[in-house]
């Protein structure tokens, strides 16, 4: 078994096309944009446009993927891609249990919830995700988990003045 690691959201979806899973294609495509130091490099990962599936649900999730990697990673405006009307629900999608509903509704990035999608604050994490202040942030809500002081002193290399202010 090989372990596919696309390059761009736009390879991933030929990839499935050609009988990749999905979820599979989409965990090395997030490692590979993750370990991505270049912001530019990283813009170019999401900018060409994937495609559509014919599944509106699929195609809503590569929107707000696009669209959240972009905000999230301060690339600059989500590619024009992300802003097809295809790229949207019409009706609530919810990934989560029944039981979930609440907690999806109110983490929800704004590039999900805008689409009708409904998921987790870091829907996009894996282990190779940078550890950024969001990222400590919510790990200590979930899991209580907080940075080391050697972690916390590069977090404090990384702010910015308007962070601190």
């Amino acid at each position: 078994m090989t372990l596919t690691r696309p390059g761009t959201l736009a390879q991933v979806l030929r990839l499935v096309r050609d009988g990749e899973k999905f979820r599979f294609c989409m965990a090395g495509f997030l490692d590979e944009f993750y370990g991505d130091a270049s912001n530019r490099s990283r813009a170019a990962r999401i900018a060409d446009d994937p495609g559509l599936t014919g599944d509106p649900r699929t195609d809503a999730l590569l929107g707000a993927i696009g669209e959240h990697l972009a905000s999230r990673w301060n690339l600059g405006a989500a590619p024009g891609w992300t802003h097809q009307p295809e790229r949207f629900l019409d009706r609530p999608w919810f990934m989560g249990h029944e039981r979930m509903k609440g907690f999806l509704l109110a983490e929800s990035p704004l590039a999900f919830r805008r689409r009708f999608v409904f998921t987790e604050a870091e829907p996009l994490r894996r282990a190779s995700m940078p550890r950024d202040g969001r990222w400590w942030a919510y790990e200590t809500i979930r899991t209580g988990m907080t940075p080391t002081v050697e972690e916390q002193a590069e977090l404090d290399r990384h702010r910015t003045p308007a962070m601190l202010g």
